[in-house]
């Protein structure tokens, strides 16, 4: 089965530009624009639907994280093929909508970063059901193969875990140095955390929850306290991880868990996509709204493209 979370890419790419409150749509073999939608406010992160028609966006509202002054309630339905947005889901509060996943039973996962929760959403009904993570969760990935979902309570010291199927928080993950993006590999057994405070990478066995390793990111030393994401490969066979303030992308063989790549991005690296070759990735640069192009296996930036302003997540489709 294929993990809805990690699908292989296809010829477009869909973009957010949250600060320009848009969403765009480029042409991935020329990285030409070929259409655009106005938003009703920043709109951050996406996953695509079920059918692969459509992406879920995650309209956050106006701020950043912990400075939220004019927080949305809403998670965009956009329709691929009509570049339009077709539905609008109500979360029920304005708690800024961030992290989005989508689990095997076509149940939205989204986390509600001020209501310090994770939320379930029924896409057919609407229905909602919150579940307390303890503190401001900002990001979410989900094991299949352990029935397991993970919040990342950005700037506190653990990963809430919560059970997919009796929808509770169950354990929390420690992570010493505050925790900052997280993914799971496509086979559901490693899940990886970066640090906040320093250039780390954890590395747990999403079952058990027990630390693996944790690795020094090299290149990406530079200034502590800043934002992190990391994202594998839909192969499984690569990690990259994104920091913003140090402008530095890093590629890990995912095997051996060994640095190949160092990259010097343009400004604020964040999200990355993943073309169909398996070689191919693109990263959003957000300050400089440009979208790197990069090879995985050796970290060379083959080409770039210009977005809207605050591009921050780029999916192939």
């Amino acid at each position: 089965m294929i993990d809805p979370n990690n699908r292989h890419g296809g010829p477009r790419l869909v973009v957010t530009c949250k600060t320009a409150n848009k969403v765009q749509f480029f042409d991935a073999a020329t990285l030409t624009t070929t259409g655009e939608i106005d938003m009703p406010a920043s709109t951050h992160e996406m996953v695509l639907s079920a059918d692969g028609s459509a992406v879920y966006a995650s309209v956050y509202g106006g701020g950043i994280f912990g400075r939220n002054a004019n927080p949305d309630r809403h998670v965009a339905l956009i329709d691929l093929e009509a570049q339009a947005v077709a539905r609008m889901i109500d979360v029920g509060a304005d708690i800024a909508p961030h992290g989005v996943m989508l689990d095997r039973d076509g149940m939205l996962w989204c986390t509600a970063e001020i209501g310090n929760a994770a939320l379930v959403i029924d896409t057919e009904t609407g229905h909602v059901t919150s579940i307390d993570t303890g503190k401001a969760a900002h990001w979410l990935a989900i094991s299949h193969a352990t029935d397991k979902v993970f919040a990342s309570c950005k700037t506190s010291d653990f990963v809430t875990v919560i059970d997919r199927t009796k929808r509770v928080a169950t354990d929390r993950l420690p992570i010493p140095d505050l925790a900052e993006g997280l993914c799971v590999t496509p086979d559901g057994g490693t899940l990886f955390v970066c640090a906040h405070r320093t250039p780390t990478l954890y590395v747990f066995d999403a079952g058990s929850g027990t630390l693996r390793k944790a690795i020094t990111i090299a290149g990406g030393e530079g200034k502590p306290n800043q934002l992190k994401r990391v994202r594998v490969s839909p192969d499984g066979r690569f990690v990259c991880v994104s920091s913003l303030l140090d402008n530095h992308a890093a590629i890990f063989e995912a095997a051996s868990l060994t640095q190949i790549a160092s990259i010097a991005t343009r400004k604020a690296p964040m999200g990355f996509g993943f073309a169909a070759d398996g070689r191919t990735a693109w990263l959003c640069c957000h300050d400089d709204a440009v979208v790197l192009e990069f090879d995985l296996q050796s970290g060379k930036v083959n080409r770039d493209f210009a977005t809207a302003s605050g591009c921050e997540y780029v999916i192939a489709y």
